[in-house]
């Protein structure tokens, strides 16, 4: 994360943010909209609610505080969502100030964008959407803790390194014990929530053509956990943040009733430079791309179809 990121930043937020503003969307398809996960759970201390959409959604639904008393923040990784780009197009032309979180400054989305701000990689994005949420805390005074964060945002590379070389032996087991199964379940709770959704949707199903299910730790005890019959494969993330007793809570169900439980525990990792009351934070940054990409990766090796093939997607028309 660079000095002129983060002056940008800082720079369409100080533009955005009004008196009189009302709400902040969060707009993406996909792995996009699922990745907001844990930026979503840091602006939950915003005074101003955030509500995060569907970008197809987000304009059939026309929400009526869209416009000059909103701030729309979009994302579409590779920059090729129609859809997305159709939303930032609908959000411009209400009014609202919009920045756009992508890779590519030519793709379809950022053609449609005034503001827009690049990253190279699911854990730039994850650590830039960070920094946008901590900014716009800041704007509203309630981030007394922003340079302690900005300061941890900057130094985290070496946590998401050290991640995934602590967990690998792990994620390499869990992969070879998964991929000849005829259906995985994905669990996590809170910021984790979302990286569930992007590892069950967007790595296995998408990538992998696999049946799996991704739900919420509290969820699944409220209907999913009737499936479990002993030699279910459930693959748990379990996060530092405030809903890990949900985690747990399911992890304490899943090892009195089943025995093909795979849990990927945040607390086991060292996080190296990033201060405690800040490990939640970071560790679902870390979970929800370096740790989820790199047991996608597993996946791939022992089920020897690559990452990159898709049946339908940019394919046919849809």
């Amino acid at each position: 994360m660079t000095p002129e990121i983060e002056a940008q930043v800082t720079a369409f937020v100080e533009k955005a943010l009004k008196p009189t503003t009302r709400v902040i969307y969060l707009v993406g398809c996909g792995g996009s909209l699922f990745m907001f996960g844990a930026m979503r759970f840091i602006l939950e201390r915003s005074p101003i609610p955030a509500v995060a959409l569907n970008a197809d959604e987000f304009m059939l639904r026309d929400p009526s505080a869209l416009g000059p008393d909103s701030i729309v923040i979009a994302s579409s990784t590779n920059g090729g969502t129609a859809e997305t780009a159709r939303a930032v197009r609908f959000a411009r032309d209400a009014g609202a100030p919009v920045l756009l979180v992508t890779k590519d400054p030519e793709s379809v989305v950022a053609k449609e964008a005034a503001d827009i701000v690049l990253h190279r990689s699911v854990e730039a994005k994850q650590v830039l959407q960070g920094l946008i949420a901590y900014a716009l805390l800041k704007a509203q005074g309630v981030a007394d803790d922003y340079d302690e964060a900005v300061a941890a945002f900057r130094g985290c590379s070496a946590a998401f390194e050290t991640s995934v070389r602590e967990l690998d032996d792990l994620l390499r087991d869990i992969a070879a014990a998964c991929v000849d199964e005829p259906c995985v379940y994905v669990l996590g709770s809170g910021p984790l929530e979302g990286a569930a959704q992007t590892f069950g949707a967007c790595y296995l199903q998408e990538m992998q053509i696999k049946h799996a299910v991704a739900t919420g730790s509290g969820e699944f005890l409220h209907g999913a956990f009737e499936v479990v019959d002993g030699e279910v494969p459930v693959i748990l993330l379990l996060g530092e943040d405030a809903t890990r007793p949900m985690g747990q809570r399911a992890l304490n169900f899943l090892e009195r009733y089943n025995h093909r439980n795979h849990v990927i525990d945040g607390a086991s990792l060292s996080l190296p430079g990033v201060p405690a009351d800040l490990r939640a934070t970071v560790g679902a940054f870390v979970m929800a791309s370096a740790v989820t990409a790199r047991l996608a990766q597993h996946f791939e090796a022992f089920s020897g179809r690559p990452l990159t093939d898709r049946r339908y997607m940019w394919k046919v028309e849809y």
